[in-house]
């Protein structure tokens, strides 16, 4: 498996393998994004852009990444992913992301998802930070 960040130049060329593999994440968020949002910031160079290749050169998965400054400190944040066979390379992308991430000024990773994602980092020393909730305004 290879894990490697995918250069801002080749974005529009690898594009059409990527856009599916994310098209699942961005439907989590009831409308708010589509693939095309995610596009525009890799390509203007707000996010970074990770592939997850089979030893067959396959593009099995895709994540993006950005560096968060904070008044006090800085993150590594995970902000979508997809794909699939994240139980072969999660832990492969979780040493990579953490030497990214050191090497950055950032003092720790973090990310926003649906509750399965503490289940599957918590034995990677991931913990619940916060809950996000939500009231959808209706007209009535």
């Amino acid at each position: 498996m290879i894990f490697t960040v995918i250069p801002r130049e080749h974005i529009p060329m690898e594009w059409p393998r990527v856009e599916p593999l994310l098209k699942k994440a961005t439907q989590t968020r009831d409308g708010q994004y589509h693939p095309f949002d995610i596009f525009d910031k890799l390509v203007d160079g707000d996010l970074q852009l990770w592939g997850i290749f089979s030893d067959e050169k396959e593009l099995i998965a895709v994540l993006t990444t950005r560096v968060c400054q904070y008044r006090n400190s800085r993150a590594l944040s995970i902000d979508w992913v997809g794909g699939s066979q994240m139980k072969a390379w999660l832990p492969q992308v979780l040493e990579t992301l953490k030497s990214f991430a050191k090497h950055n000024g950032c003092s720790s990773l973090e990310g926003r998802g649906r509750s399965g994602w503490v289940r599957a980092l918590k034995k990677f020393g991931w913990e619940q930070d916060y809950i996000a909730i939500k009231m959808e305004l209706k007209d009535e």
